[in-house]
């Protein structure tokens, strides 16, 4: 489905927010976790052929935004996308993080931060317990920031090489944290980590896997998780997953 673009600029880094106006009945069906199939190229063009699958980093009104980093030639291309212009989006699409805990931790790594904002966010205005660890390898890179301090949510960032809040890593602090749900997105380093430290303190803890995708809603089987029921597929299953179920 075709949605106008109403804005597309760069953050900070290589990190950029884009931001559609979508039809209400789209935006109703949003539950935090999801994420969406964003066409990165013309629709005159046919290359690249696949989407993008980007978080659903924020909704405001009829306004659904992504919050995506630039790794390649297809993410590039979509920095190019300009306002009034339209984009081609599958979404909402996935599962879900839980509603119904009480305190919640959310751990984001690096650009994983727009795949958990959005529930952070929500979960707080619901009267819920909320508290982010963010972690970057600088204070460069910190996207998410200004979002986190404009809701008010709070934060804990971790900055590899201390130039901005705690130095070291996003993991370095989790068992303080022990009575909470966690909900962790980021690189597989990082998740394993989590996985590992979410066992010895018998946390509860979900993991929003980010892998290649072709088409999203199940059909092409390339995006499948190893776990212990089998493989099963990140684009319909996920991307949300227990921990304990996950094997990396």
């Amino acid at each position: 489905m075709g949605f106008k673009v109403v804005e597309n600029y760069r953050v900070c880094g290589r990190d950029y927010l884009l931001t559609v106006e979508a039809d209400r009945e789209t935006v109703e069906r949003i539950r935090a976790g999801q994420f969406g199939m964003v066409q990165v190229r013309s629709n005159l063009q046919f290359d690249p052929l696949l989407r993008r699958p980007l978080g659903i980093f924020n909704v405001e009104g009829n306004r659904v935004s992504f919050l995506y980093r630039v790794y390649g030639r297809g993410t590039e291309l979509l920095t190019k996308t300009e306002p009034s212009e339209e984009v081609e989006v599958l979404m909402p699409l996935g599962n879900s993080i839980p509603e119904d805990r009480e305190k919640y931790l959310f751990i984001a790594g690096g650009i994983g931060i727009g795949g958990l904002f959005l529930a952070a966010r929500w979960f707080k205005e619901a009267g819920k317990e909320v508290v982010v660890l963010y972690g970057e390898r600088s204070s460069d890179n910190l996207s998410g920031l200004p979002f986190l301090e404009k809701y008010g949510i709070e934060t804990v960032v971790y900055t590899e090489d201390g130039s901005y809040g705690k130095k070291g890593l996003v993991t370095k602090e989790l068992p303080e944290f022990k009575d909470y749900t966690w909900v962790a997105c980021g690189p597989t380093p990082m998740l394993k980590a989590v996985k590992e430290i979410a066992e010895e303190e018998k946390a509860e803890c979900f993991l929003s896997l980010d892998r290649r995708m072709a088409c999203g809603v199940g059909a092409c089987l390339g995006c499948t998780v190893k776990t212990t029921e089998g493989y099963k597929r990140c684009c319909v299953e996920g991307p949300i997953f227990k921990a304990e179920e996950v094997i990396f």
